[in-house]
């Protein structure tokens, strides 16, 4: 088999898109990928910099004459079954297979996964042609199916826990958000840990300026770099804040999820403390013991909780083995490779497997002190 990765790490740069590019590389390395990068042809580059109503008009012009992106150096393919996988933030980056001419006809398998899969309204047509899709969100499915005609599988989020993972004990920051979170516990907890004579760290992440079309290659940008400074803040604080996407103060969204933060927090260890997602799925996803820890609607009360919370070292403790030891088993993002393959029958390649039989040993190691004293 040869597997070919279509990214669109030339066209945007943002904290939205890291946790696309860290997927991407993780299925790079592990499968032997080649790894496809597009660029934007320059009549689009140009109109970028028009009146919005004007550059739609030109937009339309430029997609049915050269199209938007281009790939010069075209994939080399041979006998073996050849697959194109494609992982994008909403449907509307389907667009980009349009870059490889006659790729439907060049491809045995064409797959895509998607991050942000609702508004079926701005999919690309090239959605009609894959061979599967596979989205983060069940609600969508029936919908996408009925209205593209082909098959739609659910693949949840994860984390890269074998390489990232953590349930070290010895933690420098109390306290720490990442994202969006409702402005008025930010400002609570920013009141009561981030002033003189406090013993605690309130530490909240402020995310890089996001570009399109940025000027310097992935490899020369700050993209992998922030990845692996969160993962290290990460495993090093004690709680991490999450909220439901449905609470109000987040940003708008349609359905209640489990969005990245909460695999990115239990895959490091740390409580995972906010709102818990209403969707069902957290049931079946997010249900060991203190996977989650409920906040008040009232942000003093909630400052309170925390307080306590971080004076309970051996509840904090048992939480930062848990939430690591049930990632290992559930939330790895090689698992989700594996389901992907295994739904369009892709056969597993050697390192992917290698490395999720590493997740197995290092889960059962965890475990087995525990199974020991059971006896």
């Amino acid at each position: 088999m040869n597997l070919f990765v279509l990214s669109a790490r030339a066209l945007h740069s943002s904290v939205s898109w890291d946790p696309v590019f860290e997927l991407e590389n993780l299925v790079v390395r592990t499968c032997n990928a080649e790894l496809l990068i597009p660029s934007a042809h320059n009549l689009l580059l140009w109109s970028s910099g028009l009146y919005p109503s004007i550059s739609r008009i030109v937009h339309k012009a430029i997609k049915s004459t050269t199209g938007f992106y281009k790939l010069p150096d075209l994939p080399k393919l041979s006998n073996k079954p050849n697959v194109l996988l494609l992982i994008g933030i909403s449907g509307a980056e389907l667009e980009l297979l349009s870059s490889i001419p006659k790729w439907r006809e060049r491809f045995d398998v064409v797959i895509a996964y998607i991050f942000d899969s609702w508004e079926p309204a701005i999919y690309s047509k090239n959605v009609s042609r894959l061979d599967h899709l596979f989205v983060a969100l069940p609600e969508v499915i029936d919908e996408l199916k009925q209205r593209f005609g082909i098959p739609v599988s659910l693949i949840n989020f994860g984390a890269d826990v074998l390489a990232q993972g953590s349930c070290q004990l010895k933690r420098s920051l109390d306290l720490t958000s990442f994202g969006r979170i409702p402005e008025q516990y930010d400002r609570a907890f920013f009141n009561e840990f981030n002033q003189p004579g406090s013993e605690q760290i309130y530490y909240s992440s402020t995310p890089r300026t996001g570009e399109v079309f940025p000027k310097l290659p992935y490899e020369k940008r700050k993209d992998e770099k922030d990845t692996l400074q969160l993962f290290h803040i990460l495993r090093n604080s004690k709680i991490t804040l999450a909220f439901d996407t449905l609470y109000p103060g987040m940003r708008k969204f349609p359905y209640s999820f489990i969005t990245l933060r909460w695999y990115y927090g239990a895959a490091t260890g740390g409580a995972i403390v906010g709102k818990r997602p209403t969707t069902p799925l957290a049931d079946e996803l997010l249900n060991w013991e203190d996977a989650t820890i409920e906040l008040p609607d009232d942000p003093q009360k909630s400052v309170e909780l925390i307080k306590e919370l971080l004076q309970d070292e051996v509840r904090l403790h048992s939480i930062y083995k848990r939430n690591y030891v049930e990632s290992l088993a559930r939330h790895d993002w090689r698992l989700r490779i594996q389901s992907m393959f295994e739904t369009v029958q892709i056969p597993l390649p050697h390192l992917l497997h290698e490395e999720l039989l590493q997740l197995k040993m290092l889960h059962e190691k965890m475990v087995l002190p525990k199974q020991i004293l059971e006896k």
